[in-house]
């Protein structure tokens, strides 16, 4: 009997202290900031073959080799990437989202910079998301071991133009994500500081 209660008192007490805290602890609205000016901009979004044709360009002319690359649910595109040049080159992942339901948060991008750390070989890894990331993503990614650059909608247009070409740049910006809708003016910049590959 007393090996039973030893047993069901731990859980006893355990399940009641998550009863009060459900109960009694305050709902935190969390936050999260899409693109600027998303509300009125009716362009359509970006098809994942055409989003994934687009990365690839961008891969191809920053001459990084492709050792792996999947297209998976919602167009969201993995590559392991590999840099050439001695001394300085090395593995990169990348992991780019189209999807425009909301900025990408803090976990999923501490989680992808886990994957980075795990993967011994990796130099650093690459999140692109077309629709941005949270304040509190861009704080976590900065205190991460494994070194991560965030590239939202704005940034990709930005390398699209300057390394692959303008004329492309201009047939992304058609799609919504890539930079504000037309006649849309805003006055904040692009949502990361963190910079695309070298």
């Amino acid at each position: 009997m007393i090996i039973l209660f030893v047993m069901l008192a731990p859980l006893v007490t355990g399940l009641l202290l998550i009863l009060v805290i459900a109960r009694f602890a305050p709902n935190v609205q969390r936050e999260t900031h899409g693109l600027s000016g998303a509300e009125g901009d009716a362009r359509p979004e970006i098809t994942s073959d055409e989003f994934g044709d687009v990365l690839q360009e961008l891969v191809d002319s920053l001459a990084l080799e492709v050792v792996f690359s999947s297209i998976g649910t919602g167009g969201v595109v993995e590559m392991t990437l590999r840099d050439l040049k001695p001394l300085s080159g090395g593995r990169i992942l990348l992991c780019a989202t189209p999807v425009l339901g909301g900025a990408v948060d803090s976990v999923e991008v501490l989680g992808f910079a886990e994957g980075v750390r795990a993967d011994m070989g990796a130099l650093k890894g690459i999140y692109v998301a077309l629709a941005g990331f949270s304040d509190e993503a861009k704080t976590a990614v900065r205190g991460t071991p494994a070194p991560v650059d965030l590239i939202d909608g704005h940034e990709l247009l930005e390398l699209v133009r300057t390394q692959v070409s303008p004329e492309r740049a201009a047939e992304c910006a058609v799609y919504r994500g890539f930079g504000n809708a037309p006649g849309v003016l805003t006055t904040t910049g692009p949502q990361s500081r963190a910079s695309g590959p070298e």
